[in-house]
């Protein structure tokens, strides 16, 4: 089981990105003391906005800056409708033995999401974990499972907050039929449903779930970082099993 924490990306909607260096670096050093094992630090934007924040960015200057704790890996998210062509991949992202960045996620809309195969080609050749994180899905949404090689993990988005636990059931178990690949959930609280359904997401069989410190994040907001190791690990001790 794996627990991303993407409190500096989704909560900088609130604020911009504009984090301090030492809020970013009492922040990494937290989630280590929580046995947290990924930290997603912000997006990777290519357009610079000076109303912005470092953590809109996280170019890799600012990462090697950081003090990352022993065994927490870095992520950062890009949104695939900003990716033009493959000069932008490359003016984004040097090779990963050039780079402390692990994880690169992928954000999409589930129905474009068959258009993101060069995306993930691209990063995984330089070296990254790959992410695709699929959007604005409801319990209807139809989708045509990418079973690339080039995907370590097949995130979905309960983006509205709307999905009820046996709907995330039904989902995931969907999902299954046609992939069988690792598994990712980030679920949002607009019904108060947050720590619940992914809960039910885990119990299907998903490895990969995110969570905010304090729930913070776009709109309604995150699942609690608190609440989910509290509740599925039962002590700080076995976050990592």
């Amino acid at each position: 089981m794996y627990i991303l924490d993407c409190t500096l990306r989704d909560g900088g909607y609130l604020n911009n990105w504009q984090f301090s260096p030492e809020e970013i670096q009492d922040y990494l050093d937290s989630l280590q003391k929580y046995n947290v094992n990924i930290a997603e630090i912000g997006f990777r934007y290519l357009k610079k906005d000076d109303s912005l924040g470092i953590c809109a960015y996280c170019p890799d200057k600012f990462i090697d800056n950081l003090q990352i704790p022993d065994n927490l890996q870095i992520a950062v998210m890009i949104k695939a409708e900003q990716i033009r062509d493959e000069n932008d991949l490359h003016h984004l992202f040097t090779e990963k033995s050039n780079s402390r960045l692990d994880l690169v996620r992928i954000a999409v809309q589930y129905e474009k999401a068959t258009n993101c195969r060069k995306i993930t080609e691209i990063l995984k050749n330089k070296g990254y974990k790959v992410a695709l994180n699929l959007t604005k899905l409801s319990k209807d949404s139809e989708i045509r499972v990418p079973d690339w090689e080039t995907v370590d993990v097949l995130y979905f988005a309960d983006t509205f907050g709307e999905l009820y636990p046996d709907e995330v059931k039904n989902f995931i178990d969907g999902i299954k039929k046609e992939y069988a690949g690792s598994l990712g959930f980030h679920g949002h609280n607009n019904k108060g449903l947050a720590l619940k359904n992914t809960l039910t997401a885990m119990e299907c069989g998903v490895t990969y779930v995110d969570s905010t410190i304090n729930g913070v994040g776009k709109g309604a907001g995150n699942l609690k970082t608190e609440d989910l190791i509290w509740k599925s690990f039962k002590g700080f001790d076995k976050a990592r099993q």
